[in-house]
């Protein structure tokens, strides 16, 4: 069974929302874990105690304060290795600076800063603020926290006046963002779900009820159901506006590192204006209306649409996922086919020093030190489709990163299976749980104790190095002249060369043909010599 961890707060109010969001997922046999503002130690318990497949935040990035002590959820996920729905801790302590964010897309409205300090000691040049209205609000703050229709200024007092109220309200709130405010643009909200280039966005414009002066999504208009809000939201008819705000809002995805999810906040005046970048939006109306008008989106899958997302993401990682196929099929399609083809994600550096076989390591990727890179899952994947096996046997499963890339190979052929073989108990654990979702049989000994009962039809060696010659000569028998045999850690290197004098020692013999692929670790593909 999947398990996910829901972290929630009492400061969102009426948690009907939420709680539908969840009864969709129960019925796919997703088990649910919800804490509602757990302390950090609470936190700890609760991942220390339980197996969690991923972890989600149902807030905007924000610490989690109580009588023990202010701490942030999502760094403390990050520090567990509990895998994350949505953006990284670092991203998110990004976008929550609105100025920062701001200035970075390149396409913020003018803005100004000023800090509690030099706001209290006289220390900021006002002159510099010339056009007016502006809006006045918490720089990090989330949630339209501390925005109101007050918020919006005219001249100097007010302006001096509204700033003094905020500090005062929030006595920890260090920054004030100063920010030219647009009477008579157009409002959009523009959600991107997904990975690299395999992305899908939700476009929806605001429209409002009653035609004034002031116009604004402030906290007071979001704690109101959408019936009674002064605005409603609305499909945007005009392709070529739908167009360019779908490239604004790819574009500062990537540019922002984001992953699984986002929502920008944009405005239409005489250009194009970010008003706001949100790593974490409230599953509901504001992130999926276009798909539910569309597609037939239900607003209680949004969460799913979420899960989706990151499994995608997971599985192009090399890291196994076991959300149910079906949740996955009850997504309408027509989003599951923009998202399910991403680049890996979540990854590190390639941390192998260049060689004669592989001169450019910084341009691969890897999940650890010890796991293939990233790269060669994508190729293990494309094998399995090319060659079509109905028998894969892999030494070394560690965690599961080549294993998932054949398997979803295999998944995608309709047939065959993998048997992978990991010495370490508590790893060939771990790895049965992870592939319960694919046709892995995961056997805890001894590599060369394990007696095959089918010919093999592509052999991975990818346990202890110095093993691998004897591995292949186990399973010899076992071979034909189809059969494929991989080699992984087969660079030459003056540190550790054993798996490269095997496979020169076995091709001087004549047993095998073969050919080193240029990858930093090094791959060697093999066939029985005929």
């Amino acid at each position: 069974m999947y398990n996910l961890l829901i972290l929630s707060s009492s400061v969102e109010g009426d948690m009907t929302a939420l709680n539908e969001q969840i009864v969709y997922l129960e019925k796919y046999k997703i088990f649910i874990t919800l804490s509602i503002d757990p302390t950090e130690i609470e936190l700890l318990r609760l991942i220390n105690n339980n197996f969690f497949d991923c972890a989600y935040i149902h807030v905007k990035r924000r610490t989690i304060t109580n009588s023990e002590m202010t701490y942030d959820p999502a760094k403390t996920l990050e520090q567990k290795n509990i895998p994350m729905i949505g953006n990284s801790y670092i991203t998110q302590l990004f976008i929550a600076d609105k100025y920062l964010t701001s200035k970075k897309s390149g396409i913020g409205l003018q803005n100004w800063i000023i800090t509690r300090t030099a706001f209290f000691n006289n220390c900021f040049n006002w002159d510099s603020i010339s056009l007016y209205p502006l809006i006045v609000k918490p720089n990090t703050l989330h949630a339209s926290m501390g925005i109101s229709e007050d918020s919006i200024v005219y001249k100097k007092e007010q302006l001096t006046e509204r700033i003094r109220l905020l500090f005062q309200d929030f006595t920890f709130l260090h920054e004030v963002l100063i920010e030219k405010f647009v009477t008579d643009g157009q409002e959009y909200t523009v959600s991107v779900l997904g990975n690299n280039n395999s992305i899908a966005c939700s476009v929806s414009k605001l429209q409002y009820k009653i035609n004034n002066d002031i116009k604004i999504n402030c906290k007071k208009q979001k704690e109101l159901p959408l019936a009674k809000r002064s605005f409603a939201f609305a499909i945007e008819e005009d392709e070529t506006i739908r167009q360019r705000l779908e490239y604004h809002a790819k574009t500062l995805f990537h540019h922002f590192a984001m992953k699984d999810i986002a929502r920008f906040d944009f405005i239409l005046d005489d250009t194009y204006y970010l008003l706001e970048a949100n790593t974490s939006p409230v599953p509901g109306n504001s992130f999926s209306w276009e798909w539910q008008i569309k597609f037939g989106m239900k607003k209680e899958q949004t969460i799913a649409l979420y899960l989706c997302a990151f499994h995608f993401g997971q599985i192009a990682s090399g890291k196994p996922s076991r959300l149910p196929m079906p949740l996955i099929r009850s997504i309408p399609q027509e989003i599951i086919y923009q998202i399910n083809h991403p680049n890996a994600v979540d990854t590190c550096p390639e941390c192998s020093g260049p060689t004669d076989n592989c001169s450019h390591p910084y341009l691969f990727s890897m999940n650890d030190r010890i796991s293939s890179e990233t790269e060669v899952h994508c190729f293990l994947k494309t094998l399995t489709q090319v060659t079509k096996p109905k028998f894969i046997l892999e030494t070394g499963t560690y965690k599961g990163s080549s294993t998932v890339a054949f398997a979803e190979g295999l998944r995608q052929n309709g047939f065959g299976k993998i048997v992978t073989v990991e010495i370490d108990e508590n790893l060939s654990k771990q790895a049965q749980k992870l592939f319960s979702q694919y046709p892995v049989e995961v056997i805890n000994k001894n590599s060369l104790t394990y007696i095959p009962n089918e010919t093999i039809d592509i052999l991975f060696l990818d346990s202890k190095r110095d093993i691998r010659g004897q591995e292949f000569e186990h399973f010899y028998p076992y071979l034909n002249l189809k059969s494929i045999i991989v080699w992984h850690d087969s660079s030459y290197r003056k540190q550790n060369h054993s798996v490269f004098d095997t496979v020169e020692y076995l091709y001087s013999k004549g047993k095998i043909d073969r050919i080193l692929l240029p990858t930093p670790r090094g791959l060697t593909l093999s066939m029985l010599k005929r």
